[in-house]
């Protein structure tokens, strides 16, 4: 063999790999076998994109321009995962649910029968005490940490739509912990808190959006084109016909006789009142507390902030009297700013 030509031999080799990993070229090489690829992103409180931190199961699903089911599955997170998809020429409208588990449950869905505008997400974990489950599904017990993602794309007659859905949380996460100034009360060891007035169910369909302080323009291939630039957070709605649930969480008194809890619920809207109480010996230990007159005080939009992950103290006096207090200032800052996480 020249050695002369050996350069050539391996110039040409990378330059055949580099075609076989390509598509849709000015129609030279073999056409992609999708013509719409959206990412899906999630860069908490930083830019870079850490969805399978936090995200370990996707549902995607698509709809045609008058709102009819036309592609549904289900994938496990990744490094750079995306909505490949191959759609006939038009506009349709992409909406993904991550780390839906046995919490949760979508109504039936039907390729080319099921409608956006019918669809919705219940919260389904009856509270269970040992091996009894509660008989009403008005009790319920922690959902899953569930994130939302929604997109309006156009497919153009060639060539390949790109652009990210960002996917924002549709949880709220409610660290609590309750103090006494004075003397606690007996451990009785079936301690417990409740949550009343949260809504279980979501709508498909987004009720807010927020611009994102970050701003791009998603890029196109050969006359693909997304309808929308920049970057958008979108925050599902609530059916109407919604009705209330409580939340119930056991817990127990530690050595500093202090009693702590966490809840995983739908999102909060800043015209809700979530009821808070703890519960032992079958009776209340703390009257009930209001928090929407707490997240009211602190100007915290419910409706809009992107992240609802809060830590509140309940301290209460010898003469039951209570005071709600955050455990980290942070967490309110970053939960009362529109628009950041």
């Amino acid at each position: 063999m020249n050695k002369r030509t050996d350069p050539i031999r391996l110039l040409l080799c990378l330059t055949l790999m580099l075609c076989l990993g390509a598509c849709d070229i000015d129609g030279d090489l073999a056409e992609c076998p999708y013509n719409a690829r959206l990412e899906y992103w999630y860069t908490g409180t930083g830019q870079a994109n850490v969805l399978p931190d936090y995200v370990f199961r996707m549902h995607e699903f698509v709809f045609d321009s008058v709102g009819v089911l036309c592609h549904k599955r289900e994938i496990s997170s990744k490094k750079g995962i995306a909505a490949e998809l191959s759609l006939p020429p038009g506009r349709y409208t992409l909406v993904a649910w991550g780390n839906i588990d046995s919490c949760s449950r979508t109504g039936k869905t039907e390729i080319g029968k099921t409608r956006l505008e019918d669809l919705r997400l219940y919260a389904d974990r009856p509270y269970a005490e040992g091996t009894r489950v509660a008989t009403t599904a008005s009790l319920q017990s922690s959902s899953e940490k569930l994130y939302y993602g929604y997109a309006g794309f156009r497919i153009a007659e060639r060539g390949v739509s790109r652009g990210r859905v960002d996917m924002v949380h549709a949880h709220l996460k409610l660290d609590v912990t309750v103090k006494w100034k004075g003397r606690a009360p007996t451990d009785t060891g079936d301690l417990y808190m409740t949550l009343s007035g949260i809504y279980p169910e979501y709508q498909f369909l987004p009720k807010y959006e927020v611009k994102g302080s970050a701003y791009s323009t998603y890029s196109t291939d050969n006359g693909g084109a997304m309808t929308r630039s920049g970057i958008w957070y979108y925050i599902p709605g609530r059916p109407k016909d919604c009705s209330p649930v409580t939340y119930k969480v056991a817990t127990k008194m530690d050595i500093t006789r202090t009693v702590s809890a966490q809840f995983v619920t739908y999102r909060l809207t800043s015209a809700d009142h979530p009821i808070l109480q703890l519960f032992g010996g079958g009776q209340p230990l703390i009257r009930e507390i209001d928090l929407e007159k707490y997240f009211r005080t602190m100007q915290i939009d419910l409706d809009k902030n992107l992240r609802q992950e809060f830590s509140l103290v309940v301290e209460v006096d010898a003469n039951g009297g209570i005071i709600v207090s955050s455990a980290k200032v942070s967490d309110w800052v970053d939960g009362g700013t529109i628009g950041a996480f």
